[in-house]
């Protein structure tokens, strides 16, 4: 179980599902970190596909230049799939996040105060 896993969620950990009284709620920390003064770059990405782990890199040079610039503290969450732990084929794995994981926890920028320079981000070479 990971603090992300949803409630009724089977892990290897959790073989009945995460439940409530024993193993609390989810915690959506990107929502809680967006809240804190000072934060200037939080977002949620994914890496299910190659588009999806090209823009989970972009992000993290994002959040590494912000935080050099000194614009403020940076936080990128990666939601990703657990394939043993969910005892799902990768396939399978990818397809469930989308359907269950992507509502609960949605992608995106959630905070940008920090705007670091755009041309940081342009691919070089």
């Amino acid at each position: 179980m990971a603090p992300t896993t949803l409630v009724g969620q089977v892990t290897s950990t959790t073989p009945n599902g995460r439940n409530v009284d024993l193993n609390g709620y989810p915690l959506r920390i990107t929502e809680l970190i967006a809240q804190l003064p000072g934060a200037a770059f939080v977002t949620r990405q994914s890496v299910q596909t190659p588009a999806a782990v090209r823009k989970t890199k972009k992000a993290i040079r994002k959040a590494f230049e912000i935080q050099a610039q000194k614009k403020g503290t940076s936080f990128v969450e990666v939601v990703s799939t657990c394939s043993s732990g969910w005892k799902l084929s990768p396939v399978a794995s990818n397809k469930w996040m989308e359907e269950n994981m992507f509502p609960q926890y949605p992608l995106g920028d959630l905070k940008d105060t920090g705007r670091a320079d755009p041309d940081l981000y342009k691919v070089k070479g």
